[in-house]
């Protein structure tokens, strides 16, 4: 709450663009952050009506089941779960608790809705280097690379 204005009244005035970036916060802070914190977060703001873009940079102690909030977000575009800055080494040691366990269902839920908009994604390096091509992870980026070459189709029918 800022000097006693809501949420709402905030986005009206266009303060906010719909961007969460943890980056903004604290290195300090951001460590620190629990999956509970970052569900309080998400839930007060409405995350799943209002959160266009999610970047958790430095948020390196979350297992990913405080992303609950967004469970079926329509309006969100981007997530990065990189977990590090632009430029900084994706080399976290020791690796980081966020889990494909926990996260996927909620990304499962977010490409399975009509009308989602989300089209980018970034991962844990970890997460990335996994050399077996199969299980529920890459059943994910199949799924999602489907949903953006439909929608890419539908567009392109719309230039006809």
């Amino acid at each position: 709450d800022e000097g006693g204005r809501d949420f709402e009244e905030l986005e009206e005035d266009h303060r906010w663009d719909g961007t969460l970036d943890f980056g903004d916060v604290e290195k300090d802070l951001a460590v620190k952050l629990s999956d509970g914190d970052i569900q309080a977060i998400l839930l007060h703001i409405d995350a799943v009506n209002h959160v266009k873009k999610l970047i958790v940079t430095n948020c390196i102690s979350i297992t990913g089941i405080g992303l609950g909030p967004l469970r079926g977000s329509t309006i969100i575009e981007q997530i990065d779960l990189s977990l590090v800055a632009k430029h900084e080494s994706p080399i976290l040691d020791p690796a980081p608790p966020i889990s494909r366990e926990h996260v996927l269902p909620i990304l499962d839920s977010i490409i399975n809705m009509e009308g989602c908009k989300l089209k980018l994604l970034q991962f844990p390096k970890a997460w990335r280097e996994c050399q077996a091509r199969e299980g529920k992870f890459y059943e994910f980026l199949s799924s999602f690379d489907s949903l953006l070459k439909n929608r890419d189709a539908a567009l392109t029918c719309l230039r006809c």
